[in-house]
């Protein structure tokens, strides 16, 4: 993914979110927050503009957060948005930028493996699970392809506006969770919103 490719679009981000997705977008990333259990260390992984730091921190402020995104700009808005004196670290980057030594409890990545090709995927996913203690759990929500007409008509729109907007290189939705399936990641819980469009589910590694 490319530094600060989100930066054009962060200041109406949420909004486009709301005005595509209702409360579905929301909805579905907070669904599992309350499976997080208190004072753990939490990655999120393209946090985006901070709104779910904030729900989090609401719910569970003892955590240590670790939020990474390839925007400045999203950064800045998610800073904005908590107290400075919680123990969150924000690192401007990609996967490639966690540091080394973390080893965290609970991993999130909302709406990240939508970004990347299949192969593209199935590298980040072996980088993050060295990223997490086993027994750790990871947290995804993201859109799925069910193949119904509407489903292919808004993803080839998504994938058109971010590539012109964002420069994504990916140009279609890669199989996430057969992908998580194959690295031997176990889907403990999830629930489909927005007509079954967006998945959220809770994995144990």
């Amino acid at each position: 993914m490319k530094l600060n490719g989100f930066d054009r679009i962060a200041f109406i981000y949420d909004f486009l979110a709301k005005l595509v997705f209702g409360k579905s977008i929301k909805e579905s990333q907070q669904h599992f927050l309350n499976k997080i259990e208190d004072s753990s260390k939490v990655l999120i992984l393209g946090g985006g503009t901070g709104w779910l730091l904030a729900e989090l921190l609401k719910v569970k402020p003892n955590c240590e957060i670790w939020y990474i995104d390839a925007s400045q700009r999203m950064i800045a808005l998610s800073k904005s948005k908590i107290d400075p004196k919680l123990a969150v670290h924000f690192i401007h980057g990609t996967e490639r930028d966690i540091p080394s030594f973390i080893k965290c409890d609970v991993l999130i990545t909302n709406f990240y493996f939508d970004l990347f090709t299949y192969d593209q995927l199935k590298n980040n996913i072996t980088r993050l699970q060295s990223s997490t203690r086993p027994g750790g759990r990871w947290i995804v929500t993201d859109f799925v392809n069910n193949e119904k007409w509407w489903q292919v008509i808004m993803l080839k729109a998504m994938y058109w506006f971010f590539r012109i907007a964002c420069n994504i290189e990916s140009q279609r939705l890669p199989e996430w969770s057969n992908l998580l399936e194959k690295a031997g990641v176990k889907e403990i819980d999830s629930k489909p919103f927005c007509r079954g469009f967006i998945k959220a589910a809770l994995y144990q590694f």
